[in-house]
């Protein structure tokens, strides 16, 4: 194989995956970019993630063990978890319902599209990095241990 061709592969395969979201299984492909990586698999259920966020929330905090003196910095990070849990299952929604018109659109729509639920999902990460920064500080060792245990890659951001 020839360095040039081995050079554009990447670059292929990239255009045909974008063109997969827009054949036969756009919704698949398309709505779980916006979708709650933890909760990815569960059929139906992968837009409703905003049904549990009490449950989600009183668990993590008595995961962590959140003490009197860290509640404040508790209740910032718990107030935007839940309204990121809220807007990200409202974009999910938004994005199976894209899916469809997503099948017969242009390449350049599609793209547009990917790049909305990226920017939306950035948007998203950079938002709970600020409610939780302040958080993590608080947190004691032990904290923090479970905390990266628990919450790290995906399951819960």
């Amino acid at each position: 194989m020839t360095s040039i061709v081995k050079a554009r592969l990447p670059a292929v395969a990239a255009i045909l995956s974008l063109l997969a979201i827009s054949g036969t299984a756009a919704q698949e492909q398309i709505a779980p970019a916006a979708m709650y990586p933890g909760m990815a698999g569960r059929g139906q259920m992968t837009c409703q993630m905003d049904e549990y966020i009490d449950g989600e929330l009183a668990f993590l905090k008595t995961e962590l063990k959140i003490t009197e003196a860290q509640t404040p910095q508790w209740n910032v990070f718990a107030q935007a978890f839940s309204a990121d849990r809220e807007k990200r299952a409202n974009l999910c929604r938004q994005a199976k319902e894209q899916a469809k018109d997503l099948r017969t659109a242009s390449l350049l729509d599609v793209i547009t599209v990917a790049e909305d639920q990226l920017s939306q999902r950035l948007d998203s990460l950079r938002t709970m990095k600020a409610a939780l920064q302040p958080l993590y500080a608080s947190l004691g060792k032990e904290q923090k241990k479970t905390a990266d245990q628990i919450m790290r890659g995906g399951q819960i951001f």
